[in-house]
């Protein structure tokens, strides 16, 4: 698949915008804050019907205006497809694809497979558990439509419960029926998520030795409470721990404590790693999260790179490029001029929301 065209309406600091993508190297060149950044995060909210950069929504509606609409042209086998997402000043948001609306957001991930590159990319690796969860559930998330649905449904149960563990009088037989329903959930959970990893690690064995050129060995551990067991047995737990949930207030089993320890040559990169291997191991993981996509879904993901040109040395910069010059991708930067014997190449410049080719 591939894009072929986005229009913004009032969006961010664009009035009115269309933009032509080639299905090679996008790049979108200018200063801060001129509206570089605006082009990812409108195709990325067209993939997932939300933000990257904010959870409210109206932030996207350009000041002084009523409403702000995105259409999202793309071709998937062959055919030409039309995403639109409209928010207006009362935060209602509705989102179509080829002109019907579309209800529920879990049937509609994974239908434009992205794969985004972010200075926040970096805290994949040294940052709190967090953001690797979130780096997995993303790319779970894509995949299949049942994984997002159990991560949602596992989020409201836990949200229910740690509200439940905040009243003086606590209702322990209901924690204990949406335990019952949270350990289905949990069992779902981890076993895609262990075998996402493990698809992970493949890919990310490879290229990591081929960048590193054989000298380093990397390795993903997924670590979590609920590794290999039945619903029984996760419910066992759940149950065990509720004395001290209801002490701390706070659900304090779940997959909202699960982790992936990232090692290097059997060292913790989020301990001992460098910053070189930090930034070696962000690029690693979203090329093996690209190859992972491609070969599952079967089409190529669209890679959106937003700065981080500016986070990447000579080398890894010219590794990236190489790698990805087959393939479509969208690239912010605010300086080209590292661009060499790259063909298939679109550059345009960006200045106050408006764009000059």
């Amino acid at each position: 698949m591939y894009l072929e065209k986005l229009i913004l309406n009032n969006f961010r600091n664009y009035e009115y915008q269309q933009i032509d993508f080639i299905k090679g190297i996008n790049f979108f060149e200018g200063n801060n804050a001129q509206g570089k950044t605006n082009i990812i995060e409108a195709i990325y909210m067209c993939a997932f019907g939300k933000s990257y950069r904010t959870i409210k929504d109206l932030e996207t509606v350009k000041f002084s205006t009523d409403f702000c609409r995105i259409n999202l042209m793309y071709n998937k086998d062959n055919i030409k497809k039309e995403i639109e997402l409209y928010i207006d000043k009362n935060n209602k948001k509705q989102i179509k694809k080829d002109g019907v609306k579309i209800n529920r957001i879990s049937n509609h991930v994974g239908e434009i497979p992205l794969v985004i590159f972010s200075p926040d990319s970096l805290n994949i690796v040294k940052g709190a558990p967090i953001k690797r969860r979130s780096f997995i559930d993303m790319i779970c998330s894509q995949l299949s439509k049942s994984y997002l649905i159990n991560l949602q449904e596992y989020n409201k149960c836990l949200k229910i419960k740690n509200s439940i563990l905040k009243n003086e009088n606590i209702d322990k037989e209901y924690i204990y029926v949406l335990h019952e329903k949270m350990s289905e959930y949990i069992y779902n959970i981890v076993k895609f998520r262990k075998n996402v990893i493990q698809n992970i690690l493949k890919k990310a064995v490879l290229i990591h030795k081929d960048i590193t050129n054989q000298k380093e060995n990397l390795d993903l551990i997924y670590s979590s409470d609920f590794l290999d067991l039945d619903k029984e047995n996760i419910k066992k737990i759940l149950d065990s721990h509720l004395y001290i949930d209801i002490l701390r207030k706070v659900s304090i089993k779940g997959i909202q404590k699960d982790d992936i320890i990232i090692k290097i040559n059997d060292m913790e990169v989020q301990k001992y790693g460098s910053q070189g291997q930090n930034r070696t191991v962000m690029l690693v993981l979203k090329l093996a999260n690209f190859e992972v996509l491609k070969e599952l879904k079967e089409e190529e993901p669209i890679l959106l790179l937003d700065d981080i040109m500016s986070e990447l040395d000579e080398n890894r910069i010219n590794f990236l490029l190489k790698y990805i010059e087959n393939y479509q991708s969208i690239i912010t930067t605010t300086d080209s001029s590292f661009i060499k014997n790259i063909e298939n190449i679109k550059i345009s410049k960006v200045s106050n929301g408006r764009l000059e080719i």
